[in-house]
């Protein structure tokens, strides 16, 4: 997995290399491995061995405003600048949260509504709906 110790205080917890427990293991009567090989990397050293493998970085980190992280187009942890890149290059899939938010009541995160990041991509009664929500909450 490319997970670095940097990135946080429970990766830079994690061994480079583990053997899973069976309960943990996703198949049965084999061994399996968590193997971590760019744990010790800084995030200079990601970006060195992108360009010295002939710039492969992914297109959402070449944007007008380049992704801080890549991971699920709208991921409930990335920044706000990432999910604004993932509303506007993924608008299908934006409309249907914004959708679940007006049918719920819920809101993306807990104070934050993904309705509010983009509402020119979103259909009037789906504005509608969470903004009554929000008028009630």
């Amino acid at each position: 997995m490319g997970l670095r110790g940097q990135e946080s205080h429970a990766r830079a917890r994690r061994q480079n290399f583990t053997l899973r427990s069976d309960a943990s293991a996703p198949t049965k009567g084999r061994f399996v491995y968590d193997w971590l090989p760019i744990h010790d990397w800084t995030e200079a050293d990601v970006w060195d061995c992108i360009r010295r493998h002939g710039d492969i970085a992914h297109p959402a980190y070449r944007l007008e405003r380049p992704n801080q992280r890549l991971s699920c187009a709208l991921c409930l942890l990335a920044s706000l600048n990432d999910l604004i890149n993932g509303a506007v290059h993924n608008p299908d899939t934006y409309r249907e949260l914004c959708r679940i938010e007006a049918v719920t009541g819920y809101s993306f995160r807990q104070g934050f509504w993904l309705s509010d990041l983009r509402p020119d991509l979103l259909p009037r009664e789906t504005l509608d709906a969470v903004r009554e929500h929000q008028r009630a909450g």
